[in-house]
């Protein structure tokens, strides 16, 4: 019994989390992709901190010594591009997924051509699921700041029916502890 109840409350501080963080992606999907970049700007400047620390902690000299300052100085350079530009550097983020889209619809499509060539007679639908990756990937690379924009509403959305699922199944517990007792 008492496991029930900690299952209905864990699953209430879930359900209150999906909803407000779904609300938040869905009201301020342009906050929450800024919100994101300044979290990898700052771990970039945290990771070139510590390798310059290293660096000068170490007193490792020649060729690594070279390989850990250079890479400080990318991982820093790196930090202080994104905190200053956090939405430039959200739109590489769709664009990079529209080139691995278009690519793997191309490799989809060239497999459909082949179970074509091998008599397998549903092979129209591989080609038709590769048409619609390809269209989604070129999306993204002609409009990929919208298309983030989009695609992190409907993640809140997602988040949102996730939390109510939650407290469906809190409301399936408590007939359950009731059905017990």
């Amino acid at each position: 019994m008492e496991f029930l109840k900690e299952i209905k409350s864990s699953l209430l501080i879930m359900t209150g989390f999906y909803i407000v963080i779904g609300l938040v992606m869905l009201i301020a999907p342009t906050f929450v992709s800024n919100s994101i970049c300044y979290l990898i700007g700052a771990l970039c400047l945290i990771i070139g901190g510590l390798a310059v620390y290293t660096y000068i902690a170490s007193e490792v000299y020649g060729t690594l010594g070279a390989a850990l300052l250079i890479i400080a100085i990318i991982f820093l350079a790196a930090g202080i591009f994104i905190v200053i530009n956090p939405q430039t550097f959200a739109t590489f983020i769709p664009i990079i997924m529209g080139v691995i889209l278009v690519v793997d619809a191309f490799g989809k499509m060239q497999s459909a051509m082949t179970i074509k060539k091998y008599g397998y007679e549903n092979w129209w639908q591989v080609m038709a699921a590769a048409g619609l990756v390809f269209i989604f990937g070129i999306v993204l690379l002609f409009n990929p700041f919208t298309t983030l924009t989009i695609l992190i509403r409907i993640l809140g959305l997602f988040l949102i029916v996730d939390g109510f699922a939650n407290l469906l199944t809190v409301l399936s517990y408590s007939k359950i502890e009731k059905a017990i007792k």
